[in-house]
């Protein structure tokens, strides 16, 4: 899927299916220092562009090491 192919406003479960991984590690990275989320009536949601831009800053991450970037969730 294309970026714009999801909604404005991205909920955990868009966050959980772009990233494969399960619903504790997404829930964590909404904690996550840095993470641009936000929180209405107890919903974590995040910006389409922030969460796609969070990632690209990652990725950015990565290619200077040559490797992956974990992400610190603990």
């Amino acid at each position: 899927m294309n970026k714009n192919d999801y909604p404005i406003v991205l909920q955990a479960n868009h966050v959980t299916q772009i990233l494969g991984v399960t619903k504790s590690t997404t829930y964590a990275l909404f904690k996550q220092k840095g993470f641009p989320s936000l929180e209405i009536n107890g919903r974590k949601l995040v910006y389409r562009d922030s969460f796609f831009a969070w990632l690209d800053s990652k990725q950015q991450g990565s290619s200077d090491s040559g490797g992956s970037v974990p992400l610190n969730l603990g």
